[in-house]
């Protein structure tokens, strides 16, 4: 298990005073990019080995978000590296009561970047990581269905501003683009993302939007129809 606190700042916040989603949702990765830097296997030491952990799946479930100077506290725990795969963990905790606000499930896959291949976790690594038990939250399949009728709405250039130290597009980054998706009026309690394919700078996406009974979904696909990303977004009942 590692943890880190922090307070929840103004520029995080939405009109409501509410901790933006997309804020929610680099608490949890920068979480898990600190634990890594402070064993000695993050950023640079990956780099080093042409390698990279990307992120295939989340699951975050809000039972209800900070608000603003709110002191929180933001955890994960490594529950399990099988071979090239890793399996994560993450909350929110208020810091004064302990309440869980957050809990949170994904998925990684270890890559060399060279051959664009999965390839398996180090010593290092396996050692750093110390694995826990799983939180208790429920865990839904990893896979995304979209069924139905949607509407294509305009594509989507890829600015630099949107590429993290991997070269591709960040995790939140298409969070983001697909919360303008979602209703403004309606409180989000779940998100899911399935990551399929990285995009680049340059790269269009077009978002195709499926309208669903408790909430919406979002599906970025490519030119040729290569889906990039699939996102979720169930309401408050």
């Amino acid at each position: 298990m590692y943890e880190f606190e922090s307070r929840v700042r103004y520029s995080e916040v939405d009109s409501k005073g509410n901790l933006k989603y997309s804020a929610l949702v680099n608490y949890l990765q920068d979480c898990s990019t600190f634990q890594s830097e402070d064993l000695g296997v993050g950023v640079e030491y990956l780099k080093s080995k042409g390698l990279a952990w990307v992120l295939n799946y989340w699951q975050v479930d809000i039972e209800r978000r900070p608000k603003l100077a709110d002191n929180i506290i933001i955890g994960t725990i490594p529950i399990e590296i099988k071979g090239f795969i890793g399996f994560r963990n993450f909350y929110i905790k208020d810091k004064t009561t302990g309440e869980f606000l957050v809990k949170a499930y994904s998925v990684w896959t270890l890559i060399d970047l060279n051959s664009m291949r999965p390839t398996k976790a180090d010593m290092a690594m396996h050692e750093g990581y110390v694995c826990g038990e799983k939180l208790d939250m429920e865990y839904l399949p990893r896979k995304i269905s979209l069924d139905g009728a949607f509407r294509e709405d305009p594509q989507i250039l890829i600015s630099e501003y949107m590429i993290d130290t991997n070269n591709h597009v960040n995790n939140e980054q298409y969070i983001e683009l697909a919360l303008t998706k979602a209703s403004k009026d309606k409180a989000i309690r779940r998100i899911r993302a399935e990551y399929k394919s990285p995009s680049f700078a340059g790269d269009a996406l077009v978002p195709r939007v499926y309208e669903e009974e408790n909430g919406v979904a979002v599906a970025f696909v490519k030119e040729g129809d290569e889906p990039s990303m699939r996102c979720e977004f169930i309401y408050e009942e």
